[in-house]
């Protein structure tokens, strides 16, 4: 689910250069942010390889080991290194992660959901989704000289009762990954 926001943060937050081409890729396996999100899901199942030198991509089964429930709601923060740190370059919620889920083909994110496993009825139990060899999509990307670089993408769910982004929200799980955009 990480690069399915990751896709639409960038696509937003920058431009594109027709002069040269660039890559998005894979650049870190899946994991949980810490031992709390552990206790939430397994992503031990999902692994990033390559079809070639330039192309990589994602397959397996997260496992969520909780019901994900009507009340979830989505952060996603993309950080870019810059000079040996990291720094915000995006973020993007989904207050209700349900609701986009129930909109099917008309939710923005559908293009991308199809390839988690994603159930198209909400909220989803406790169990195994595969994820079907999901390559990260470039012609969806900005990319260029700006966007060339080192990133850290994050997703963290939370449970929200209010279904609204600014309220109450309690900690469910938090997944990382790392990306890299450079020159074909």
């Amino acid at each position: 689910m990480i690069p399915i926001i990751l896709m639409c943060l960038l696509q937003t937050c920058l431009c594109q250069s027709p002069e040269v081409t660039y890559l998005l890729n894979l650049d870190s396996q899946m994991e949980c942010c810490d031992s709390e999100s552990e206790e939430f899901v397994d992503v031990s199942g999902v692994t990033v390889a390559r079809y070639n030198e330039t192309i990589a991509y994602m397959y397996g089964d997260i496992k969520f080991l909780k019901d994900v429930g009507p009340d979830t709601m989505v952060e996603l923060i993309l950080q870019k290194e810059a000079s040996g740190k990291y720094e915000v370059m995006a973020t993007h919620e989904i207050c209700d992660l349900c609701s986009e889920v129930m909109k099917g083909p008309e939710s923005d994110y559908y293009s991308y959901m199809k390839y988690f496993g994603i159930p198209e009825e909400c909220p989803f139990a406790a169990g195994d989704y595969p994820i079907k060899e999901f390559i990260l999509d470039t012609d969806d990307l900005p990319l260029n000289s700006n966007t060339a670089g080192r990133y850290q993408a994050f997703m963290t769910m939370y449970q929200n009762p209010e279904r609204d982004c600014k309220k109450n929200k309690e900690f469910m799980l938090c997944l990382t990954m790392k990306l890299l955009i450079e020159l074909d």
